[in-house]
């Protein structure tokens, strides 16, 4: 994998930026599998998260200097993750993580749906890709479907 720089770095070298995965129990090193719940992050960015909550953290659309801070930094944020997924600025959203959002997406969508409707979800998907579904289920009368997945092929 290579950096910013286009210097390569070896899985090892990437490994040590996350301080995380320094942790062991029972002598064995810990996975982290529900990525839904939270990540692992490196260093750099628990320390440009703790820089903002020390010097930069307000609310957003005001005045004064902090929060007009906070306005550029979001923009800029949104700005990169438009050119890192090919994206338009507009397409970008961001939030407090990614149960609230589906929880939110399902309920725009679920306000024009209703009978005839219908999701697909699988067997592997995380439980909040499933509730809210399963909820517009319940409320609107849509019809979720479980695709079912074979792990061998």
């Amino acid at each position: 994998m290579a950096d910013a720089q286009g210097t390569t770095k070896s899985l090892d070298e990437i490994r040590a930026l996350f301080p995380a995965l320094e942790r062991t129990h029972n002598g064995y090193p810990v996975a982290y599998f529900d990525g839904p719940g939270g990540t692992q992050v490196p260093l750099s960015v628990v320390q440009a998260m703790g820089g903002y909550l020390l010097h930069h953290n307000a609310n957003t659309h005001w005045v004064y200097p902090t929060s007009v801070e906070t306005d550029a930094l979001l923009d800029q944020s949104r700005l990169a993750a438009a050119d890192f997924l090919n994206a338009k600025v507009s397409e970008v959203a961001f939030g407090n993580n990614m149960t609230t959002l589906t929880f939110h997406l399902a309920r725009a969508l679920g306000s024009w749906w209703g009978p005839g409707d219908e999701v697909v979800i699988t067997d592997l998907d995380h439980h909040a890709n499933v509730a809210p579904w399963k909820r517009l289920e319940r409320e609107r009368g849509i019809t979720v479907r479980h695709a079912k997945v074979n792990l061998k092929t």
